[in-house]
């Protein structure tokens, strides 16, 4: 272009130039917000170097350029679940963008961890969220590691993720955070425990009572029959079980048991050998002028508890090797004695 100057005095001189310009007539694109909870700053993007003005539910405002990476941020006046935000951009040319809204999302998702008891030291964990789109890490002992939402009310870390854990408990965190940045978590104890229990104790078998024993309280018993059946119970709080018994057994069987704890050890076997025959007891006649007799017979079975009945009242009787092995002696006490029980 060729400019002319003329002073007052008619004196003019001449400049040529060349110049740009440009014409901006074209609307930014309407800014990105990025999910809004109720207490962080305002954040998203815009055209580089466009100005964004966003809007809070009560009608203030909160201006900002955008950087030359086109993220921008306001504060947080403090918004509610379920406030609406908007936001626009002006270029530097003046040209306006339509609004951009977002919803405020200030609630937590909730997330869940069950207590564990297991033999796995490197184990699974699972639990629930409420959020699909919510990111869960697990924190054991101090250590973060991501779990992987399954977008369908649960959350999963896979085995051997963990390192290996040392028996005993683990306090574990799992926090869910959703994408406005609102957190929850829950705390729950996962236990290792990979000792496996003593064998059960099996008491004395015959072809006909319940099989009873001992184990580990709360283990889980499983008694298996020489025709290969088995039954389980789960032992009392004072450690004790009965299982029927099956009716079939006869002497000589052998019938074993092993228990299984809580947390899926499992002990070695415990066998027993039924007994089905009776001992042989026999008493030898009595004429006495004692009206308090002492007693004495035979047993074929030293470990047979003997009782004498006499007009119906039981007295126990003891075994003794005075004579030969397996004689049986009655001791009774008379009267003022200390060492004799009275017969009537």
């Amino acid at each position: 272009a060729k400019v002319t100057f003329t002073d007052a005095a008619g004196n003019s001189s001449t400049v040529n130039d060349t110049q740009t310009y440009t014409l901006d007539t074209a609307a930014p694109s309407a800014p990105v917000i990025d999910p809004v909870n109720g207490t962080d700053p305002i954040t998203g993007t815009a055209e580089p170097g466009s100005t964004v003005t966003v809007t809070y539910p009560d009608g203030s405002t909160a201006s900002v350029v955008a950087g030359p990476d086109g993220t921008w941020t306001v504060p947080n006046p403090g918004l509610n679940d379920g406030d609406t935000v908007t936001a626009v951009t002006e270029d530097p040319a003046g040209n306006t963008s339509g609004p951009a809204t977002a919803v405020v999302d200030a609630v937590a998702p909730t997330v869940a961890l069950d207590d564990v008891l297991t033999n796995d030291s490197t184990p699974a964990l699972t639990g629930t969220v409420s959020d699909p789109t919510a990111t869960v890490v697990v924190n054991v002992d101090g250590t973060d590691y991501p779990a992987v939402n399954n977008g369908d009310g649960t959350w999963t870390l896979a085995d051997n993720t963990l390192p290996a854990l040392t028996d005993g408990p683990h306090t574990i965190t799992v926090t869910a955070t959703d994408p406005a940045g609102n957190a929850g978590t829950d705390t729950a104890v996962v236990t290792i425990d990979t000792t496996a229990p003593n064998a059960p104790v099996l008491d004395p078998i015959n072809a006909t009572d319940p099989v009873t024993g001992t184990a580990e309280a709360g283990s889980t018993v499983t008694v298996t029959y020489p025709d290969g059946t088995t039954a389980t119970v789960v032992a009392g709080t004072d450690g004790t079980w009965s299982v029927p018994n099956p009716g079939n057994l006869v002497d000589g069987d052998t019938v074993t048991a092993i228990a299984t704890d809580p947390a899926g050890n499992t002990s070695g076997p415990a066998t027993a050998v039924v007994d089905a025959v009776a001992p042989t007891v026999a008493l030898d006649d009595v004429l006495t002028n004692d009206s308090t007799p002492a007693l004495t017979g035979t047993v074929n079975d030293p470990t047979a508890t003997v009782v004498v009945n006499v007009d119906g009242t039981d007295y126990p009787a003891v075994t003794t090797m005075v004579t030969a092995p397996g004689r049986l002696q009655t001791i009774h006490f008379q009267h003022s004695q200390t060492d004799h029980t009275p017969l009537p």
